[in-house]
């Protein structure tokens, strides 16, 4: 269901995209939506995502971060029926997928925190189901190849996870720096490695090199995450 990797090739260029993870405050705890992709589809075919999409020209602002914040905006509302509250949007990550990847994005990743319960209304086309989850019950169903997901939304998971609550959650976020991604995946037997940028092995392309490790690994379809340090703050 994820496209396959051709380790040779580094044509293509990245599209501006961005992605919206809502969240609220439910009666157990942090929850997040989560979106399944029509199987349908031939990139991602019924993997579960958060809300987002290409930023198109129309989507206003005055630099790529503002413009995919409109982007993320309207991509919510075409998706889930979903308006984005009185609360701000908070940037959360950057994503930037590697050079041997067919379909490439340069995606900017948004938190929206929701005090409200409001309707989710799916498309139907390309979203078909809809979930409030606990991230740490997601990636529970991750780890178990029971909820198929992309690396980025399993690692976006494992930093939901952290927090209890909403208010706690918001405040690590607006102190943090937000941390960017740019994978170089390597080969490690049958299984596949995401190194990202603080792993020590990034820089040298050595898996083998794991001394402080910020990695995604995949085997058998399934993918771990694991980061060993915290991340910077704003200033």
């Amino acid at each position: 269901m994820f496209e396959k990797v051709d380790l040779e090739n580094k044509t293509t260029p990245a599209r501006s995209a961005a992605t919206l993870i809502v969240t609220r405050d439910g009666d157990a705890g942090l929850e997040v939506l989560l979106l399944r992709r029509n199987p349908a589809l031939k990139v991602m075919a019924g993997a579960w995502v958060f809300p987002g999409g290409k930023v198109d020209e129309a989507d206003r602002g005055d630099d790529a971060l503002s413009r995919a914040n409109s982007a993320a905006i309207r991509e919510l509302h075409e998706e889930t029926g979903l308006e984005v509250g009185s609360e701000p949007i908070l940037h959360f990550s950057r994503w930037l997928t590697p050079e041997v990847v067919k379909h490439r994005f340069d995606t900017y990743f948004f938190l929206a925190p929701q005090s409200g319960m409001a309707s989710v209304v799916v498309d139907g086309s390309e979203i078909v189901e809809h979930r409030w989850v606990k991230p740490d019950i997601a990636i529970a169903e991750q780890a178990a190849g029971a909820l198929k997901v992309p690396p980025p939304t399993l690692v976006s998971l494992t930093d939901l996870a952290e927090y209890d609550c909403l208010a706690d959650l918001v405040q690590a976020v607006e102190r943090r720096q937000p941390p960017y991604f740019f994978p170089r995946i390597l080969e490690q037997g049958d299984d596949h490695v995401f190194l990202y940028p603080g792993d020590s092995g990034y820089e040298t392309f050595d898996a083998s090199d794991s001394s402080i490790r910020h990695r995604t690994t995949m085997h058998q379809g399934v993918f771990s995450y694991r980061r060993d340090f915290p991340w910077p703050d704003r200033h």
